[in-house]
């Protein structure tokens, strides 16, 4: 994006984009998406044992070349690292700078949030693919960001809970052909019917105990 000084840890350079072909593949009686060809760990899968699970979800492919300017290419600010980004939710780290954004005093992990990536579950609970922003960068993200300028509400959370992904649906079509259906849905860890159709791009987290910081 034109104009900005720093590229946040979540975004991805143009040689991390993967454009590996995808599929269905037969799967545990049904299809399920996959990559051509597949690899182990291409499928999130939280619940494996469950009953009604079929073997996950397939997740987009990325390559993590942040740290290697020579091979990473230009930045594609438009672009999620679906790799960086699931690090960030899973260990609570800034998307901006990729340290931990957890504040070390009061245990409160700080999250800007704009109407675009929050929905609303609870008094003091909503679900979000954006991950946190440490305080020493929010005053960088908010001086840098369009979407911070049109609309944004700072909150702090108490702790984060894994529930799903968003992501592209696809169904079969013809010739082993594969067709977009639904692009960026919020499919939850547990509606195993949709999974084998879904090709997740981001992460999404339940935040508790949100309070907004005027």
């Amino acid at each position: 994006m034109s104009g900005y000084s720093t590229i946040p840890y979540t975004i991805a350079f143009a040689n991390e984009l993967v454009a590996d072909p995808i599929s269905f593949e037969p799967y545990a009686g049904r299809a399920r998406l996959s990559y051509c060809p597949s690899r182990a760990g291409d499928w999130i899968n939280p619940h494996a044992g469950t009953l009604g699970s079929v073997g996950g979800i397939l997740r987009a492919r990325t390559r993590d070349l942040r740290d290697d300017p020579a091979r990473r290419g230009s930045e594609r600010m438009r672009k999620l690292n679906t790799r960086r980004q699931w690090r960030c939710m899973d260990r609570l780290l800034c998307q901006v700078c990729g340290d931990p954004a957890t504040d070390s005093t009061s245990g409160l992990i700080p999250w800007p949030l704009t109407k675009t990536v929050f929905e609303r579950t609870g008094p003091d609970r909503g679900r979000t693919n954006a991950p946190p922003t440490c305080w020493n960068c929010i005053p960088k993200a908010l001086e840098q960001c369009p979407m911070l300028h049109e609309d944004f509400t700072l909150y702090t959370a108490t702790h984060a809970r894994s529930v799903g992904v968003l992501a592209d649906l696809y169904r079969p079509g013809v010739l082993s052909a594969v067709v977009l259906a639904a692009h960026n849905v919020f499919v939850a860890w547990d509606d195993f019917h949709l999974h084998p159709r879904a090709l997740a791009v981001a992460q999404v987290v339940e935040l508790h105990g949100m309070k907004t910081v005027p």
